[in-house]
């Protein structure tokens, strides 16, 4: 499936919308497995969670992980969808670790999902 591929996910049943939108395939077919997982409670890409980092050039950014997940004992973690060809760029390790940091901070877990 294509990585580009983008669009609506519609009628999720672990989701409070009706609608979640999709940028990748990837996502797309990452939203099916999660509706799937019988360890997961609730998903959404619709949380507004933005944590902040600061990019290799020195800037401050914001980064939007992929998904909230609650699982059904409850914890709460940030999923990330991301090509393995992207994983070594500085900028992909800054948001990561930051993630980390900001989840940790809240007794939450930080997943990077790796796609090919």
């Amino acid at each position: 499936m294509p990585a580009s591929e983008h669009g609506d996910f519609e009628d999720p049943k672990k989701s409070a919308y009706s609608v979640e939108r999709y940028e990748s395939g990837w996502e797309l077919q990452y939203m099916k497995k999660l509706e799937l997982d019988k360890t997961v409670a609730k998903w959404t890409k619709n949380h507004g969670i933005v944590i902040e980092y600061i990019s290799e050039a020195g800037n401050k950014r914001g980064y939007r992980p992929d998904f909230l997940v609650e699982k059904t004992d409850g914890k709460k973690e940030l999923h990330e969808v991301k090509g393995t060809q992207f994983l070594d760029n500085p900028d992909t390790i800054r948001k990561h670790e930051r993630a980390k940091t900001w989840c940790r901070q809240r007794s939450m877990n930080f997943v990077v999902v790796t796609k090919r």
